[in-house]
């Protein structure tokens, strides 16, 4: 079984091809938010890569947020394009929870930062999320006292994460949403 694995939520574009939980091909390119002209162009080159046809692709993986609003917008309308088209199984992981699964921890407050702020999320030993996501300015951020509960470095672990989305139902493509936690505000 081959799954295709988009994460769009950062300045970086990753696209995985797994076979059977494990790596066939990871392509990492930093976009600079720039993700509308490389996510679908790297889909394209490492299927070719690996000498696939899209149709081999049995199962989408995407990062659904938070993250850089765009990012995720496109990252998520091209998963449900393919699950949608190729008549596939979607699969969502939030970009909080993927550092979640990376690594052995207690209780912890997982942290992905963005230009302003950071959004938040506090997950137990076993990767449940124990409290709604959500999102500190920088400036709230940096008031935090007890930073040891918080983690913002994380080395990715993408066979736990693959191993992870196993163990979860499929959605259909149109229920699957981009992970809004921050309100934008619009410049009048």
């Amino acid at each position: 079984m081959y799954s295709l694995f988009i994460d769009t939520h950062s300045n970086k574009t990753i696209i995985i091809v797994f076979k059977n939980k494990e790596i066939l091909k990871k392509k990492e390119v930093i976009t600079n938010y720039n993700q509308s002209n490389i996510t679908m162009p790297t889909i394209v080159e490492i299927i070719n890569e690996l000498a696939l046809k899209i149709k081999d692709i049995n199962q989408i993986i995407v990062v659904n947020g938070p993250g850089s609003f765009t990012g995720v917008r496109i990252g998520v309308t091209i998963a449900k394009t393919l699950a949608f088209t190729l008549n596939i199984p979607i699969k969502v992981v939030s970009s909080l929870l993927i550092k979640a699964l990376s690594f052995e921890h207690e209780t912890i407050n997982i942290v992905e930062k963005e230009k302003n702020g950071a959004f938040i999320g506090l997950f137990d030993k076993n990767n449940k999320l124990i409290n709604p996501y959500y999102y500190l300015s920088t400036q709230e951020y940096e008031k935090i006292e007890d930073k040891e509960k918080y983690m913002d470095r994380v080395e990715m672990n993408y066979n736990k994460i693959v191993e992870y989305v196993e163990t979860i139902e499929p959605t259909i493509p149109h229920a699957v949403n981009p992970l809004y936690i921050k309100m934008i505000g619009v410049q009048k």
